[in-house]
């Protein structure tokens, strides 16, 4: 328990009649007349607007109680002491003004039974003439389970815009900040992607289409072959602001988009083409409310105050800065309601499962028969009515597009013979907004879609795509045609040069962090560092060729991909951009388009090769910022985060939260802790991997002494057998009778309320 600071004692002339006028339950946007959603796992304030009941002026030192129950039960996080109190309560409060409310910190369980009782004054410091309406509540409220939602980032190698940008401003905590202060899921598992960061030559407004059919080629194809999770989203980060739309989503909905690292709109424009990606069109639409950023998710880089005032706009409000914008009811819900975060198993990684803490999208591609595809992407040019394809590739094993009975495009396969295989609408009208202040529609949009490659035993040979005609699509007018050549490309040489090697000295092997995952074979040195490939191709028929070169950590079981769409004949990466081999089993893949036919080669499987070494998980701080100040008693929401390039999400018991002043919290990503001593505290964070590899995250918190309980349970202003009863009635529970914040009533209580036996206070 926080040592009492004073003995306060009842005023000696009345003070205010305090009553609460009002109750308002927020995880970031929360409708005037209280109805929209909680989600389980959010960090939420509650917000307390006091009535002075006809007292003319302001009343000093008031401070409130809350307590959560949860189907009548008392949660273990429960009394919750205020994050503000004491307060000046104000005749003609503002809720505009964070502390004109006593506001209280919280992270509510599912149920679908949740009482919040509010109690002011409850150890009676003030000479309140009435006590009798110092209490309300709100009642039934239910906190619904929602997803973790998987969300992909890969920085973009623009190289005419200076290459990647900052990975600090895009990781976990910093680039995702408004997007978890207004989408509420069960969480976000915001990791990078997996694989290298995609490659960008053309100038951004002539390859934005190209960068969009990439992305979702990650997201649909490259990611599940190489053995991960598919994720529901995928996001790419360019450097600065070269983009003049700030960004761009694949489609409306859809799960692929980019953005711009400009400080002052990096933040929203993520959060703006997510809102696209979960259906949302633009609008014109302010807030309507005051809105709260709960874990204050924005205060870097721009320092932005938790309250957003009603005058903001929506988050969908085209060409909008960070400081201007937040969340509006619409948008809020449609995160709330949207299917991908329906609350399902997650498969995200990891060796324990929380009751709805995390999902996959149930109607994804996912849960379709895998079979080999043939990937058909390009540009829609909706005025010139032509679709510009880029070369087609094959893929093993990953799902069909779904056919779109609203499509606008018909795609359809034929054999050899020129017999129908397959047809598939697609919808390409659904991106055409352009997020720039004052335009309108984009004159070209994504066409992607993967196509089976055989059906019957029989093999794609041409596709044709057609703008659809209801009433005779063999009439319609026909967008672009691919057609199968004679000749396959031909491979006449691929090598991997090698780079540096790794003296398997101990040290290097292990690393700072941990033990190696696969005890390599001493013979054979790792590459590591900067490798080079290098190969020759050409085409009997003339057609330009594209390259993609895979990696397999395993042998060959799980691919990789280092680069696609390459033309040069040469290709160097880092190999900390991929995972480390398993042992002496790396292999790479040679795999050559002309536009319809593939050709591949990979490096002999008799061949050893070993490349890299094993990688500690990322580990990010959510919440707190550092240097964030609490009064003592009050609820701290620590919030983390931890993926691994081996075993992708990490369990909750594999994150471990300590304090430099008392050792050990918890573990899991998020933890309420309210007994923190008076004084700086080293908060650190670790994620270890399956392989006791780990990483560690510090912040730095200030808790300063305030007085928040008392011993005196009734408020009698003595402490005496009258209190010991009423501990004793919440014994091996909790209440306010929990005097050392430890979740239960016990013997420490007990001791703590034996030591001021008899005394006032």
């Amino acid at each position: 328990m926080a040592a009492l600071q004073a003995s306060v004692g009842a005023s000696a002339t009345p003070d205010a009649d305090l009553s609460v006028a009002s109750i308002e339950i927020t995880q970031g946007f929360q409708a005037a007349d209280g109805t929209t959603p909680l989600v389980a796992r959010n960090a939420t304030m509650v917000r307390v607007t006091l009535s002075l009941n006809g007292r003319p002026s302001e009343q000093q030192n008031v401070d409130a109680v809350l307590r959560i129950y949860s189907n009548g039960v008392e949660i273990a996080t429960s009394p919750v002491y205020s994050s503000n109190g004491p307060i000046v309560a104000r005749v003609v409060p503002s809720n505009a003004n964070l502390n004109d409310t006593i506001n209280f910190h919280c992270l509510p369980p599912q149920s679908n039974d949740l009482d919040f009782v509010v109690t002011v004054d409850p150890f009676r410091r003030l000479n309140d003439p009435n006590r009798s309406n110092n209490s309300s509540a709100v009642l039934d409220r239910a906190c619904v389970c929602r997803a973790m939602v998987d969300l992909a980032y890969t920085g973009i190698n623009y190289t005419l815009g200076g290459g990647l940008p900052d990975p600090l401003m895009i990781e976990p905590g910093n680039g995702d900040g408004f997007v978890r202060g207004i989408y509420k899921t069960g969480d976000w598992n915001y990791h990078r992607s997996p694989l290298p960061p995609p490659v960008v030559s053309l100038d951004i407004h002539i390859s934005n289409l190209i960068l969009l059919n990439t992305l979702n080629d990650i997201r649909q194809n490259q990611i599940p072959a190489a053995g991960y999770t598919r994720p529901e989203f995928i996001y790419g980060w360019l450097k600065g602001s070269p983009f003049a739309s700030n960004g761009q989503a694949i489609a409306t909905p859809g799960s692929a988009a980019f953005g711009n690292t400009d400080p002052a709109k990096f933040q929203r424009t993520f959060a703006h083409e997510l809102g696209h990606c979960w259906g949302q069109p633009h609008n014109t639409q302010t807030i309507g409310v005051v809105g709260i950023d709960v874990e204050h998710q924005l205060r870097n880089p721009l320092g932005l105050p938790i309250v957003k005032e009603s005058i903001k706009k929506d988050v969908m409000f085209a060409a909008q800065i960070t400081q201007d914008a937040w969340v509006g009811s619409t948008t809020s819900l449609d995160c709330i309601n949207d299917l991908r975060s329906a609350c399902t198993s997650f498969h995200g990684g990891g060796d324990d499962s929380e009751e709805g803490a995390a999902s996959s999208f149930i109607a994804d591609a996912t849960s379709l028969m895998q079979v080999p595809v043939l990937r058909i992407c390009g540009a829609h040019d909706h005025v010139a009515r032509v679709v510009r394809l880029d070369h087609a590739m094959t893929h093993e094993l990953v799902p069909v597009t779904a056919d779109d009975a609203q499509g606008n495009v018909v795609i359809e396969s034929y054999d050899c013979f020129g017999a129908l295989l397959t047809t598939l609408r697609v919808n390409t009208l659904s991106a055409r907004q352009c997020c720039s202040e004052g335009a309108t529609n984009h004159e070209s949009t994504s066409l992607y879609v993967n196509l089976p490659r055989y059906v019957g035993g029989r093999e794609s040979a041409r596709v044709v795509v057609r703008e659809r005609n209801h009433h005779d699509n063999a009439r319609s007018h026909v967008l672009a045609e691919l057609t199968r050549s004679a000749s396959a490309p031909l491979i006449a040489n691929f090598t991997v040069d090698s780079g540096e090697t790794l003296d398997e000295t101990e040290d290097e092997v292990m690393g700072t962090h941990g033990s190696m995952r696969d005890t390599p074979d001493l013979d054979i040195k790792p590459l590591v560092g900067s490798i080079a490939i290098h190969w020759n191709a050409s085409d009997l028929d003339g057609d330009a060729l594209v390259a993609d070169i895979l990696y397999s950590p395993d042998g060959g079981d799980a691919w990789w991909p280092v680069v696609v769409g390459e033309t040069t004949g040469s290709f160097v990466f880092d190999s900390s951009d991929l995972p480390a081999s398993r042992g002496a089993n790396a292999r790479f893949r040679l795999r050559v388009s002309d536009g319809f036919n593939v050709a591949h080669t990979d490096t002999p499987a008799q061949s050893s090769m070993m490349l890299g070494n094993s990688q500690p998980p990322d580990v990010h701080v959510i919440a707190p910022d550092t240097a964030t100040t609490f009064p003592a008693g009050a609820s701290v929401i620590l919030h983390g985060s931890a993926w691994d390039i081996d075993d992708q999400l990490l369990p909750e018991s594999s994150l471990t939260w300590t304090s430099s002043l008392e050792g050990a919290l918890g573990t899991g990503r998020l933890l309420v802790v309210r007994q923190l001593l008076p004084g700086v505290h080293i908060i650190t964070l670790r994620g270890t991997d399956s392989g006791e590899l780990f990483s560690e995250r510090t912040i730095t918190i200030t808790i300063v002494p305030r007085e928040f309980n008392s011993a005196d349970l009734n408020g009698d202003t003595l402490v005496n057998a009258a209190d010991l009863v009423l501990l004793l009635n919440d014994w091996g529970e909790t209440g306010l009778a929990d005097l050392d914040l430890n979740g239960w009533v016990n013997a420490w209580d007990m001791t703590l309320l034996m030591a001021r036996w008899n005394v006032i206070e």
